[in-house]
């Protein structure tokens, strides 16, 4: 691949605008050469805009790159995945970025894999946490020793999500939400999972009535290392979370995540000691540079490959399927249901860490 290769976004929403390009501008010091594809028009900066597939690979031809010189971001809905990417790998295309979920369904992302394999495809699904530097920097205090063994994890996104849930409705329940990303770290820090040991939903209260199953989730998983982890995620909580507790044998150590772009800063210390350390951390930018570092054969590829995601996905099918199955029904969308004015639903209980909630 050469040096700087042109990037294609394919669906040029939220994704497409506001995360890969922005990681692509950057990455590039802020002159990627990029062409976006969307069925709406679209100011570009630093690139330019056409309808469709057929019409970037004409962009792409006309100033003598062949698609397999160019990196696609797939960023159109998971449903489009499949046809999208058969299409670009029918048309040359070779590297790729896909965003997350990587597919609707189970069945959908196995394919996926399959195809990847099958054609020698590079296909880097986004990942955001393992990219990340308080992640590396809780494993490098975890590799020293700090806290022992770890035996137990811990892992909190919490945020108000009342207007969004509200507006939106794209997501069945809160197990779509953030519990994907927590999942993908479970997976990187612990390993393999055994089992599923506990599940559970419940509804996000309004001042009228409650958004069914979008208030929040719960899931137990114990791994085949013995470690058991638990992730959490509280959609009408007042405060924005992003933190991971990694219990050891010798003590507990406490990364906070940056909780939004407005500051790019998170912080990794052990309980009860009072040294911090303070990290600057951009994991999508990372993520995205690291991706074209190996596409051009310049360093190994991000820390969560497709077999990661497609297991994340079949253990997020396994614990909704449980907490739909307690709470009676199956998986449908989301529903706004009648309550008194000022009803708390189905109100979660504090998690708990070892060093309480205000840790």
């Amino acid at each position: 691949m050469k040096e700087n290769p042109p990037s294609v976004i394919i669906g040029y929403g939220h994704a497409g605008q506001d995360l890969h390009h922005r990681a692509l501008l950057d990455v590039s010091g802020g002159h990627p050469e990029v062409i976006a594809v969307d069925p709406r028009p679209a100011e570009v900066p630093h690139g330019q805009w056409v309808p469709d597939i057929p019409a970037a690979l004409s962009v792409l031809r006309a100033g003598g790159h062949r698609p397999a010189d160019a990196v696609f971001h797939v960023a159109v809905p998971p449903a489009a995945h499949r046809d999208c990417l058969e299409r670009l790998l029918s048309a040359g295309a070779r590297y790729f970025i896909m965003e997350k979920p990587i597919a609707d369904t189970v069945s959908e992302a196995v394919h996926l894999v399959e195809l990847a394999e099958v054609t020698g495809a590079v296909v880097l699904p986004m990942s955001v946490w393992p990219a990340s530097r308080v992640t590396e920097a809780a494993e490098g205090l975890v590799a020293s020793g700090a806290i022992g063994e770890p035996v137990a994890y811990h892992m909190e996104q919490s945020k108000p999500r009342f207007r969004r849930s509200l507006q939106t409705r794209t997501h069945a329940s809160a197990f779509e939400v953030e519990l994907p990303h927590q999942l993908l770290l479970a997976l990187h820090l612990a390993g393999p999972v055994a089992e599923v040991t506990a599940s559970r939903g419940w509804d996000l209260p309004l001042p009228v009535g409650h958004l069914t199953r979008l208030g929040g989730a719960e899931v137990r998983l114990r791994h085949l290392s013995g470690a058991r982890t638990t992730l959490y995620t509280d959609l009408s909580s007042p405060v924005r979370r992003r933190r991971l507790h990694i219990h050891g044998t010798e003590g507990t150590l406490v990364a906070d995540y940056p909780v939004s772009g407005d500051d790019d800063f998170g912080q990794v210390r052990i309980a009860g000691r009072p040294v911090r350390m303070v990290v600057q951390d951009a994991p999508l930018t990372r993520f995205v540079d690291q991706a074209y570092a190996h596409f051009r054969g310049e360093g190994p590829a991000p820390r969560s490959d497709l077999a990661l995601h497609l297991e994340s996905m079949e253990l997020l099918d396994v614990a909704r399927t449980a907490a739909f199955r307690r709470a009676g029904g199956a998986p449908a969308p989301a529903r706004l249901t009648g309550a008194p004015a000022g009803a708390v639903v189905g109100a979660p209980p504090l998690p708990r860490t070892g060093e309480g909630r205000a840790a």
